[in-house]
């Protein structure tokens, strides 16, 4: 008996030390490995976050005002193509000034990253994220591998260790932009040239960029990481695979549930990592959004960076920004917005206004927005559906008066159907021919709270 106790005790310690060595399998270096991790839940409810792109470059804060997109973070690069207005420019209010001289001028005096937690909140933001790192090689906290940062020049502060701070105090998730690429680091592009604050060592990759990836994860423990600047060269020169697996294991270690996006290397966007990055456009069928999660990223201003020559026509209006919203979502994707704030500190007014509006429409609306999920439709009409547990929403981008009409949603027999914000439940009808057919009583006055666009809540089973 006693020999059978303890066969059995042996047989359950075993079962239970190869369960736990499962669990607690670390994630290799391959694909196979990393892509069998999951997008954290918590990203698929968020739905919204704010992007901010700040450094040196918002110090000359200018790049030409075209009808595409014109990146003002990119002046450093611009500043030197003579085929671009940037160069004209920089010759014209600089002179032979480089671009290193701009560094002493940034000093950051009216940052209050509670403020901007603050307001990512009031736009309706679930989580933030800002550039640690640009093509321009200026570090936003103090790098123990290059003296290019904030803490030895320019703000002379440890930037993201308040911006964290900051965030997590408002209960917002918050993460980080890293360039794999510096333009003109001498690491990198083998050119001897002047470069602020590098220091030596033998190989970019090994010795520079995955050790400052490594410091950022050791010293902030990012919720997620944007990784860009990786078009140079292919996945194997970066060595990404082996950093997002030491992410991913550090976080594990946590208990914390992380993502990466899909820039790894030359031609691999849209193949790997837990988020496709899309960039002011995107399309269904390109990339696969409907069934890998995404986020569609933007600028109000036509302009990641803050651009000084911006015009209130160059921006989104709070209703083609709403909608944008919306349409995402409905597609499966989240939608980060960017802000870039003055050299000084402040985020502009024409940036703050229609991000404002989105958090008023999202007070009454979030419920069809906040912890939705893609339905089999997306798209009829005017109307835009996601889909939380038993109910679907179809969000209409225009009034569309006495009745709202829709084929693809059959409501429960008998259920009730509301519009979010308006009290009181509406009349329906229903049949094979005509679809649904929402009811609005004339006498109901148009609802204001939710001007841009109108939810109604559908029980389908």
């Amino acid at each position: 008996m006693i020999k059978k106790i303890n066969f059995i005790f042996c047989l359950f310690t075993v079962l239970l030390f190869s369960a736990g060595t499962r669990a607690q399998t670390p994630y290799q270096a391959t694909w196979e490995s990393l892509d069998s991790h999951r997008m954290p839940e918590w990203f698929d409810d968020a739905k919204v976050g704010l992007s901010m792109h700040w450094g040196v470059y918002s110090v000359p804060a200018w790049a030409p005002r075209e009808k595409g997109i014109s990146y003002a973070e990119w002046y450093g690069n611009k500043m030197h193509d003579k085929k671009n207005p940037t160069y004209s420019y920089h010759l014209e209010k600089y002179g032979d000034a480089g671009y290193d001289t701009f560094i002493p001028k940034w000093i950051a005096e009216a940052y209050s990253p509670s403020e901007w937690a603050k307001f990512a909140k009031a736009m309706g933001a679930k989580y933030m994220f800002i550039t640690s790192k640009h093509h321009d090689g200026f570090c936003l906290w103090p790098s123990k591998y290059t003296d290019r940062n904030a803490m030895k020049m320019g703000p002379k502060k440890d930037i993201l260790g308040e911006y964290f701070a900051a965030a997590r105090k408002e209960g917002l998730k918050v993460g980080l932009y890293y360039s794999l690429y510096e333009w003109y680091n001498p690491l990198y592009t083998g050119k001897d040239i002047p470069y602020a604050g590098l220091k030596k060592v033998n190989n970019y990759v090994d010795d520079f960029m995955i050790p400052q990836i490594k410091e950022l994860i050791d010293l902030y423990h990012p919720d997620f990481f944007y990784f860009d600047g990786e078009w140079d060269h292919p996945e194997p020169f970066w060595k990404m695979k082996e950093v997002v697996a030491y992410y991913y294991n550090e976080a594990t270690k946590r208990n914390q549930e992380v993502f990466v996006n899909d820039r790894f290397g030359k031609d691999e966007r849209g193949k790997h990592g837990d988020l496709y990055n899309v960039e002011y456009s995107y399309n269904d069928s390109s990339l696969g959004i409907l069934t890998h999660k995404w986020s569609f990223w933007q600028g109000i201003a036509k302009t990641f960076g803050y651009n000084q020559d911006t015009d209130m026509e160059d921006c989104l209006s709070p209703k083609a920004f709403i909608d944008m919203v919306i349409d995402g979502v409905s597609r499966n994707g989240n939608f980060d917005i960017n802000v870039g704030p003055t050299a000084a500190g402040l985020i502009p007014e024409y940036e703050q206004y229609p991000l404002l509006k989105l958090g008023e429409w999202l007070k009454v609306n979030g419920e069809a927005i906040y912890g939705t999920r893609i339905w089999k439709t997306q798209v009829e009409g005017d109307a835009r559906y996601t889909s939380k547990g038993n109910y679907v929403y179809a969000t209409f981008l225009k009034w569309a008066g006495d009745e709202f009409k829709l084929k693809a949603v059959k409501p429960l027999e008998g259920s009730t159907i509301t519009m979010l914000g308006v009290p009181g439940n509406l009349d329906w009808t229903w049949d094979e021919a005509n679809g649904l057919t929402i009811k609005y009583p004339r006498q109901k006055a148009r609802p204001t709270l939710c001007s841009y666009a109108w939810s109604f809540k559908i029980q389908v089973k």
